[in-house]
C-alpha cells in the first residue's frame, strides 16, 4: 500500500503501527498539504462494524484531547479512517522509559479526563482506555495527551453493535463490569484511567498478572495503595 493514492487524494508514505483489527500508515493529504493517518481495515464481519462504530463515536467529538477524524472511505475492500497524525510517543512507551515526571503524569491525567468529560457529556464511552491509546506531545516543553482508537466505542443511546455479554476492551485495564461482560457506563472509562495513572506512577499494573485467568481474578480485587508504593508522592 505504501506509494499509492488512496480516495484520490492522500498518497500513502510508510507503515506506522497496527493492531487486530488493520494497519496505520502515514499519508499525505495532497488537497490540504498536510500529513494525516489513514487506518486500513478490511471490511468483513465484526472488523466491518467496528469501522462504522469509530467513525460514528469519533464523528461525536470535537476536543483538543481527542484525535480528530477527517474522512471515512472504502477502496479495494478496506475501510479507511483518516485522522489527523499526532506526533509524539504513546504513554505506554513513555511510562516504560520513566521518561515522565510525577507532575507530568499527572498532566497527562487531567488532559485525559477533560477529553472524556467531552466523550461522556455526548453520549460516547471509550473503553478501552489503555497506556498504548494515549499519544503524548510536547508543546513549549509541556506533555499534552490525546485519546486514540475509539473503535469499540459504545454509543450511550444504545446504538452499540457488540452483543450483551460480549467482553470488549484490555483485560489489564477492565472494570468489573467490562470483565463479566456487563454494559459500560462512563465510570468504566474512569476506573481504566485510574489504572493507567497508578501504573504510570508505581512501575506496576495492580491487576496484571502471569497469565490472563489471574488477571481476571484480580479484577476488582482490594488494590494496595498508591501511597504505600509511592510514599514519596505529593
Amino acid at each position: 500500500m505504501v506509494g499509492s493514492l488512496v480516495l484520490n487524494r492522500f498518497l500513502i508514505e510508510r507503515r506506522i503501527g497496527s493492531g487486530g483489527f488493520g494497519v496505520v500508515y502515514e499519508a499525505w493529504d495532497g488537497r490540504l498539504e498536510r500529513p494525516v493517518a489513514v487506518k486500513a481495515i478490511e471490511q468483513q464481519g465484526e472488523a466491518g462494524r467496528r469501522v462504522l462504530r469509530e467513525a460514528q463515536a469519533a464523528a461525536r467529538l470535537n476536543h483538543p484531547g481527542i484525535v480528530t477524524l477527517y474522512e471515512l472511505g472504502e477502496e479495494d475492500g478496506n475501510a479507511l479512517l483518516v485522522s489527523e497524525l499526532v506526533e509524539g510517543s504513546t504513554l505506554a512507551r513513555l511510562a516504560h522509559a520513566g521518561e515522565l515526571s510525577d507532575r507530568e503524569i499527572g498532566e497527562v491525567g487531567a488532559d485525559l479526563c477533560e477529553a472524556l468529560d467531552h466523550a461522556h457529556s455526548r453520549g460516547v464511552v471509550h473503553r478501552d482506555i489503555k497506556p498504548q491509546n494515549v499519544q503524548v506531545t510536547e508543546t513549549d516543553g509541556e506533555p499534552h495527551a490525546k485519546l486514540m482508537d475509539f473503535g469499540i466505542a459504545h454509543l450511550a443511546d444504545g446504538a452499540a453493535l457488540t452483543a450483551p455479554g460480549d467482553i470488549v476492551g484490555t483485560l489489564a485495564y477492565m472494570s468489573p463490569e467490562q470483565a463479566e461482560g456487563r454494559p459500560a457506563g462512563p465510570e468504566a472509562d474512569v476506573y481504566s484511567l485510574a489504572l493507567v495513572l497508578y501504573e504510570c506512577w508505581s512501575g506496576e499494573n495492580p491487576h496484571r498478572r502471569a497469565s490472563p485467568a489471574a488477571t481476571a481474578r484480580a479484577i476488582g480485587a482490594r488494590t494496595r495503595p498508591l501511597r504505600r508504593l509511592r510514599p514519596d508522592l505529593p
